[in-house]
Order: C-alpha cells, then structure tokens, then sequence
C-alpha cells in the first residue's frame, strides 16, 4: 500500500488500534470478548492492519530521562537540495535521532534528537557540519517537555 493512499478502517479497526495504542501487550482474545467479536476476526483485522502498513511495528514507551538522555533538541538543516534524501536517510539511522522530518521554509531537515550531555550534543553538531552537503544548522535545546508522546486518537 502506498504512504499516500488512506487505509480503509471501520469502528472494529479504530477500536483494535486504540486498544493497541493504549497497550500493545493487550490480549486478543479479552479485547474480542470486549468488542463481541471473534477472536479469529479480531486476528484477521490486525494482520489486516499490519499488512497494508497501517500498523508498522510494535513498541514501549520510554521515559528517556530515567536513561540518562536528559538532552532534547531540535535541531533545523539547510541542506543541499541534490542530496537531501540521502541525508535524511543517513541521519535517520543515527543513535540518538528519534525523529526527522523533511520540512517546508528556511531549512529543509528537522530532527529531534536525545543526548546525555551537552558535550554529546557538541560532538553531534560538529560531525553533522563537517558533511559537506549541511549548509547550516540552527538547534534548539529543549528546556521542559510538556508532551511527548508519538500516539494520536484514532477518529
């Protein structure tokens, strides 16, 4: 299924992902009992699901912090537009980047990224400008999280 084109869910497929969202460990067939359906169905709608990528993987929420990562930042490229994609996918695969966007206005790249310290921030900053296809950064050091959580409610 292509990223552009919209899923076909109906309220069993909206209540499974929110079951899912709220708790992924959640069993099926207490969830089937719940929504008065077949634990087979419910069975068949997840791999519905995760087959047309609607679902694309199962995960914990962690608090970072208790980790030691007590550093956000948000951080902006500018980027030389032939090699935007590869840099994307480059900097996606870094440790400690939990989120790049590919954006709109001044800059072309947004990531979010956790560190430990300050130093570990630096060290980040100066490898991604030593990449000759950053043309500048601008990064943000983020003071309070007030949400963070990936989740959305599924309408």
């Amino acid at each position: 299924m292509s990223d552009k084109k919209r899923a076909e869910i109906d309220t069993v497929d909206k209540k499974l992902l929110m079951e899912l969202l709220r708790d992924s460990r959640v069993s099926l067939r207490r969830l089937a009992e719940e929504m008065n359906v077949s634990p087979a169905t419910l069975h068949n709608r997840l791999l519905k699901l995760i087959q047309e990528g609607v679902i694309r993987g199962f995960t914990t929420l962690i608090d970072y912090t208790k980790l030691g990562y007590s550093l956000t930042s948000i951080i902006m490229a500018k980027v030389d537009g032939k090699h935007l994609v590869e840099f994307e996918k480059s900097i996606a695969n870094y440790d400690n980047v939990i989120a790049v966007y590919d954006i709109v206005g001044e800059y072309d790249v947004a990531i979010i990224a956790k560190f430990r310290s300050v130093e570990d921030l630096d060290n980040f900053l100066k490898n991604l400008l030593k990449n000759p296809v950053v043309e500048r950064t601008y990064t943000s050091i983020v003071l309070n999280v007030i949400k963070e959580d990936p989740r959305i409610r599924v309408i």
